[in-house]
């Protein structure tokens, strides 16, 4: 399972209690940190209550905490258990912004199209628009684990199944770019535009190419300065699962 933290750092020097899941990192201006906290519960599942929202932390270099940013109370009004799992810091022509993947679909979102956010950093304003995701070949569900800025408004993500080993069928890096899309707010969920998204890798010749399982959860990526792409999976902390941690160099795929 991911880990809560228990305790953030102010700027005051004080601290204070917090639920935050950290799932995706992403840097911006002046060594600042961006964070998106996955939040825990769901508004459509009285087994699983909302105990948490989900944000946007921003923090210094250092990790103090700077500011907390919650989406809009209606979007946290669809919030189901699965949701923010990445994010990726934009300086784009006309302001900074902060682009979030979702996991799954949530409240109101129509089946299949999972939300990519982003928010106007300058103006405090979230937009939507959606991300077709593959259907399960298997069984289980598809979802989004991490988006990764590739340039003003082209991004690459990781989509992944929740199957392992012989049943796991989805384990994919596409591309995809918001040139001439305009996105929407809350009010027009089921209404945002789709972008168009195009097959970069598919990552299981890569997880078995040491001879062992296919492990469920890729759910990390980062581009280094010379171009080459990592990624890493997530262990569930041996949480029903082998505990085994695989990171891959895949080498220059977005040239």
């Amino acid at each position: 399972p991911a880990t809560i933290v228990d305790e953030i750092v102010l700027r005051d020097g004080g601290s204070q209690l917090a639920d935050v899941d950290a799932e995706g990192l992403t840097v911006g201006d002046d060594g600042e940190f961006w964070v998106a906290s996955e939040g825990r519960g769901s508004v459509d599942d009285s087994n699983r209550p909302v105990e948490f929202t989900n944000k946007l932390l921003r923090c210094a270099s250092d990790g103090t905490l700077l500011d907390t940013i919650s989406l809009p109370a209606s979007v946290n009004d669809r919030q189901r258990r699965f949701g923010l799992e990445g994010c990726a810091y934009v300086d784009a022509a006309d302001g900074p912004y902060v682009y979030a993947c979702w996991q799954r679909e949530w409240v109101g979102d129509p089946s299949g199209y999972i939300r990519i956010g982003r928010y106007d950093v300058d103006n405090d304003e979230w937009r939507f628009y959606y991300y077709p995701r593959e259907a399960p070949v298997v069984t289980g569900w598809v979802g989004l684990s991490e988006i990764v800025a590739l340039g003003d408004e082209t991004f690459a993500v990781l989509e992944r199944d929740n199957q392992a080993d012989v049943a796991a069928r989805i384990k994919r890096i596409y591309t995809f770019s918001v040139s001439g899309l305009t996105p929407l707010s809350d009010a027009s969920t089921g209404s945002f535009p789709v972008v168009t998204k195009t097959l970069v890798r598919d990552l299981i010749p890569d997880l078995t190419a040491d001879n062992g399982p296919v492990l469920d959860k890729p759910e990390g990526m980062t581009v280094l300065a010379n171009g080459d792409v990592l990624v890493v999976t997530d262990n569930d902390g041996v949480d029903d699962s082998s505990g085994e941690t695989q990171l891959v160099n895949l080498g220059d795929l977005f040239d």
